[in-house]
């Protein structure tokens, strides 16, 4: 019956639910489940269990399942075919546990909904948990898969999400020293703060995909794509690096800085740095240019920043971004150089960013070609953690340090660019 249910259902699961799916550590536990083992989850639709049905795809689900539903009329011998295990909350029947436990002597998988109900509006979530999970591991000594979904189902906008959370052993937790009532309680208690984490992180990554949606770099990638012979003829491009340690390519979130010599430093960048989709932060106004904004915005996806009016949500998109393990270039001068300086002094506000958004500072060098022949060569320093430096609450006093020490390593690099030029006289 399992087997015909996920087969035959797969098209419609797949219209209805189109779920999405995550993984705290895919090496330890992906979508299919190798030997016996509990599921927990939180509880947010009577439909929590239809989409894990084709989640474990590969493994029979046993759920533990209320009464109230095997009253249904069309529903309670539909899950009796499913292999529902019937709980009765109203007495004091616990021949469930032994059911399960059964289960999983044989190899097979139980599903338990902790809260033992759905919540209400009102509630907080999750309810508190029943410690039926953490008995019938005890008994058992099976592990605990936590799992959570966001719950988003038949709806045409949202698709279900869920995260799968790594096995728990619950005889890390055991102290033998204590009581078994005192044990099940605090390992409940565990299993619930897990339960807890995981949907603050199921929540974090679905705010990182909606933040780039399907198509999000379409327009990008044909730009990079067909722009790619004609920029490396034209260009000849070539990365020269301070040290070994500056020749590391990074592919998670980063923050790439440099010099401003003109508007065409994002394209010169991008050349030299073809393995990454670099979102250059740009002012607001270039964007509010009908002539520039589909460039700049679908076709280059920068991130907009108001000089006069810099508030938090400018901030916040600019570190998701980071966070979703981006890459973002800055000009910290602020403008295209007006001094006779290497450098302009920079704004601190790039040393925020890189705390906040946790990702190392990378700084590079443009130098601005004298005539249109000549080679374009980008100078690129070593990697600059500040979160390791100062932590995540910094004084003033060092974030005006970092800010200074950011502008050191970029003068460093203009006088790398000196000396290469004077080698190659």
């Amino acid at each position: 019956m399992n087997w015909f249910t996920k087969i035959t259902g797969w098209p419609a699961q797949f219209a209805v639910f189109r779920t999405k799916i995550y993984y705290e550590d895919k090496k330890k536990q992906g979508r299919h489940i190798k030997g016996p083992a509990i599921i927990i989850s939180n509880h947010t639709s009577v439909f929590d269990y239809a989409v894990y049905l084709f989640v474990f795809f590969t493994r029979t689900l046993r759920f533990q399942m209320a009464e109230v539903l095997f009253k249904k009329k069309f529903l309670g011998p539909f899950l009796k075919l499913m292999g529902g295990i019937y709980v009765n909350r109203d007495t004091y029947d616990f021949s469930f546990v032994g059911k399960s436990q059964a289960i999983l002597e044989k190899g097979g998988v139980v599903g338990v909904f902790p809260e033992s109900r759905i919540p209400r509006p009102e509630e907080k979530r999750p309810l508190e948990f029943k410690p039926s999970a953490a008995y019938l591991a005890y008994i058992s000594g099976v592990p605990i898969i936590p799992i959570v979904t966001n719950g988003s189902y038949f709806n045409l906008k949202k698709r279900a999400r869920v995260l799968i959370g790594t096995p728990i052993d619950i005889s890390i937790y055991w102290d033998p020293n204590k009581e078994r009532r005192e044990n099940l309680s605090f390992i409940t208690d565990i299993l619930r703060k897990e339960i807890i984490r995981l949907t603050k992180e199921l929540k974090k990554r679905q705010e990182r995909d909606e933040l780039r949606p399907p198509f999000y770099y379409f327009f990008n990638d044909i730009i990079r794509i067909t722009a790619a012979f004609p920029a490396l003829v034209w260009f000849r491009p070539k990365v020269v690096y301070s040290s070994k340690e500056a020749k590391k390519k990074y592919k998670k979130g980063v923050m790439f800085y440099a010099n401003h010599t003109g508007f065409g430093d994002p394209l010169y960048i991008m050349t030299c740095i073809y393995y990454r989709r670099i979102h250059f932060v740009a002012m607001q106004e270039i964007l509010d240019n009908p002539k520039m904004h589909f460039w700049f915005d679908k076709g280059f996806r920068v991130i907009p920043i108001d000089r006069e009016n810099m508030n938090m949500n400018s901030f916040k998109k600019l570190t998701a971004f980071l966070d979703a393990g981006c890459a973002v270039g800055i000009f910290p001068e602020g403008h295209i150089k007006t001094s006779d300086e290497a450098v302009d002094d920079f704004k601190n506000g790039l040393v925020l960013m890189a705390l906040k958004g946790k990702c190392p500072l990378v700084p590079l060098y443009v130098e601005k070609r004298k005539h249109w022949y000549n080679r374009l060569v980008l100078f690129q320093g070593e990697a600059i953690d500040l979160n390791a430096m100062y932590g995540s609450m910094p004084t003033m006093a060092q974030i005006e340090e970092a800010g200074k020490m950011c502008r050191d390593r970029e003068i460093e690099l203009a006088e790398l660019c000196r000396q290469y030029y004077s080698n190659k006289q």
